[in-house]
């Protein structure tokens, strides 16, 4: 009935964190749970009945909970003593394939400036978002980078201001993602909404990425409860004999032993 490769259990690992979904029924390791219903047409936002623009946005919500953590879990993974936060704006208005574009420039120079190649060196992420006069600026983070003069950077932007986001404030490596994050939220959901299609967030390729592992365990797995520092129940889907059924999911965050910090 289930196949031959089935979980029922998803742990992923970052240094701070380990999370879990446990799913009620199990799912085929060649096939991904799904959290919508069956997929439709793509319409525009404004094409939809209130009713489906109602369904979206809850689907939109879910989506960038999971990417802010998801964004989160790749920041306390890669953050080390030499991270840098900083934040571009631009002089111009530009539409935000073009930003787009101008910020992968200013990858490539800030890559040679720092590493005197011009091989992707360089281990960042970064999210767009617009200001209210509708220009695009971006939120970056750069891992295991030196130490860069304000003035240099600017330079090396080239299109308007660079602000340097200060980091000695955080009192805890486990905060490093929540602080950080909490930045990038409001840029996160533009771009599900206004940019279908697009990534949430753009980042390079060579980042250590959280591991995961999927299993089958006949009972739920049990952890200490005063480390569960967030969990929740809802609904994914799952093919069942061909048809798409809901799957009570299960889901608990918890902090790795010797880390303290206070997360939501």
């Amino acid at each position: 009935m289930w196949g031959d490769s089935l979980y029922n259990e998803k742990i992923k690992f970052s240094d701070t964190f380990t999370e879990i979904w446990t799913y009620s029924k199990p799912i085929g390791q060649g096939r991904k749970e799904q959290d919508r219903d069956d997929v439709k047409k793509r319409r525009s936002f404004e094409e939809l009945s209130k009713e489906e623009q109602k369904e979206k946005l809850i689907r939109l919500q879910r989506h960038r909970q999971e990417c802010k953590w998801e964004l989160m879990r790749l920041i306390e993974t890669n953050w080390d003593s030499r991270t840098s936060f900083i934040t571009l704006t631009t002089k111009e208005k530009f539409e935000r394939d073009k930003f787009t574009e101008q910020f992968m420039k200013f990858i490539k120079r800030l890559n040679y400036q720092v590493f005197g190649t011009k091989k992707a060196t360089l281990k960042y992420v970064a999210t767009l978002e617009t200001q209210k006069r509708g220009a695009y600026h971006a939120h970056c983070l750069f891992f295991s980078v030196p130490f860069i003069e304000h003035k240099k950077l600017l330079k090396i932007w080239g299109l308007g201001g660079v602000r340097i986001n200060k980091l000695n404030k955080l009192d805890d490596v486990s905060n490093c993602g929540r602080y950080c994050v909490k930045y990038m939220e409001k840029s996160l959901g533009q771009e599900l909404l206004y940019s279908v299609g697009k990534k949430a967030y753009l980042r390079s390729r060579n980042l250590k990425i959280p591991e995961e592992v999927k299993i089958f365990s006949v009972k739920p797995l049990e952890f200490d409860k005063e480390l569960i520092v967030y969990e929740s129940d809802y609904f994914s889907k799952v093919y069942v004999e061909g048809k798409l059924v809901n799957n009570p999911v299960h889901y608990r965050k918890i902090r790795n032993k010797g880390k303290c910090s206070d997360d939501n």
